[in-house]
């Protein structure tokens, strides 16, 4: 196993770090959050990443996009800014990246679990939990885009996210927010 890496498979007992026993716990084998302004009750390790990878491309595969909003000629402007909100393994956010390599994609979760030896360089993420506000300044992203939450967040917590992206989205800016209806 690789330096630094926690596999999903079993727990390294020899791994006592300080961040890894508080930011994540493990049951049944699997790591998830462990956070307690954190929700998100699917795990957090390798299977679940392999998961929703497939799940982006399955997506994106049925709808022939990835994205709905009417934004083509906003990403294809030069310097187009776009925050990709639970970004996860990162898989939509890159493939926007490399869809479109002149516009800065930000994505924000509330772990870091991206692969970096792919990472488009106009790719960047930020750890950060959107129930605590979004780290940005007002008006700054032409599109906000958030995928697969709707479990992500308790019902009274909705409208503050939704302030928070509205805050941060620029006048005429677009907002996705797309869930799977179970």
């Amino acid at each position: 196993m690789a330096m630094g890496c926690v596999s999903s498979k079993y727990i390294d007992s020899n791994s006592d770090s300080q961040s890894e026993t508080t930011e994540f716990q493990y049951i049944d084998g699997r790591r998830y959050h462990n956070s307690e302004n954190a929700v998100y009750h699917l795990p957090n390790d390798d299977d679940e990443s392999d998961r929703l990878h497939m799940l982006h491309f399955l997506v994106r595969y049925i709808w022939q996009s990835n994205f709905s909003a009417p934004i083509e000629h906003i990403l294809s402007k030069p310097g187009a800014k776009i925050l990709d909100i639970g970004c996860g393994a990162g898989s939509w956010s890159f493939d926007i990246a490399t869809t479109y390599p002149t516009a800065k994609i930000i994505g924000i979760d509330i772990s870091s679990n991206q692969p970096t030896q792919i990472k488009p360089i106009n790719f960047e993420f930020i750890k950060a939990n959107a129930l605590e506000g979004l780290p940005f300044e007002d008006n700054t992203f032409d599109f906000v885009f958030q995928r697969f939450l709707v479990s992500g967040y308790t019902t009274d917590k909705w409208p503050y996210v939704i302030s928070e992206i509205v805050r941060v989205l620029k006048p005429g800016g677009f907002v996705e927010v797309c869930s799977l209806n179970i």
